[in-house]
């Protein structure tokens, strides 16, 4: 018999995480990505992002791997990346799609007819980009113009840009969920899917990676930064909360293999990367 191994996984938040929050550089993590690439040991973005977005990143870090967008609404899978596949995946730009959550359309429906008394507290990208146009959303989150139509080329969720007092926020996100639909803070925005989270969506991708053949179990490693990470940094068997420039680092349940990076963004990334992988024996 063939001997069986552990894979390891790093499943990781792009903004503010793996990328700067301020220019969206990656720079400082390049060496460790290259490395990590080498051995053998996948990085996923498991992100808010959308296919778009995170295409155009994983072909500047050369990064063939799956990966996780909107918020754990949809998991990409490259179509010759695993040896053992489902027959009910679907087939989407080259790759697999396993769909975890409700089509952009139906979100947009729901915020309308259930946040009707907010309507003048917020604005959806959908709504900025048909009334202002692109150049509206890429004004606010500081990106080009075809940055920003990726931001918006969104499939399973809908972004939120909140106008009034947090109090406000917290009543608009307890409508919304009693109503079906989970709000979850980003770091700039809010994010608007279905009843489903990041940590759902990484469990389901690890499970994927431990049932391939020649593989006993599975260590992963999640990073992230938001609110929105909490639900991935709490399943992962070792979490790394990356500490933000401009607030506390989140909060999570967990008591151990629980880390809390002493630099920002990227360089936050690579050392605590760096210190889970020295515990490797």
């Amino acid at each position: 018999m063939s001997r069986k191994r552990t894979k390891r996984i790093i499943l990781t938040d792009l903004d503010g995480s793996l990328l700067d929050h301020d220019n969206y550089s990656f720079g400082p993590a390049k060496s460790l990505l290259l490395m990590l690439e080498k051995i053998g040991i996948p990085v996923i973005p498991v992100t808010s992002k959308t296919f778009s977005e995170v295409l155009k990143l994983k072909n500047e870090l050369n990064n063939n791997h799956p990966f996780i967008t909107e918020n754990g609404s949809a998991i990409y899978i490259p179509k010759s990346y695993f040896k053992t596949t489902k027959l009910n995946w679907k087939i989407r730009n080259d790759h697999f799609l396993i769909q975890n959550g409700y089509n952009r359309d139906y979100l947009i429906d729901s915020i309308q007819n259930h946040a009707n008394e907010f309507l003048a507290e917020f604005k959806t990208f959908n709504a900025m980009q048909k009334i202002e146009g692109i150049q509206s959303i890429a004004k606010l989150a500081g990106l080009s113009e075809e940055d920003a139509w990726n931001a918006n080329n969104r499939e399973f969720s809908e972004v939120v840009v909140w106008l009034s007092t947090d109090k406000r926020k917290q009543m608009f996100a307890d409508c919304l969920t009693k109503n079906g639909l989970l709000v979850q803070q980003g770091g700039r925005f809010l994010n608007i899917t279905g009843l489903h989270t990041k940590g759902e969506a990484v469990k389901k991708l690890i499970s994927i990676y431990c049932d391939q053949p020649g593989i006993d179990k599975c260590d992963s490693l999640a990073i992230g930064d938001s609110n929105n990470d909490i639900s991935m940094l709490e399943g992962a068997d070792t979490a790394l909360v990356i500490k933000p420039r401009k607030r506390k680092p989140i909060k999570v349940s967990r008591k151990t293999k629980v880390h809390i990076s002493q630099e920002f963004g990227p360089k936050g990334w690579v050392s605590g990367v760096t210190e889970w992988l020295q515990n490797f024996s």
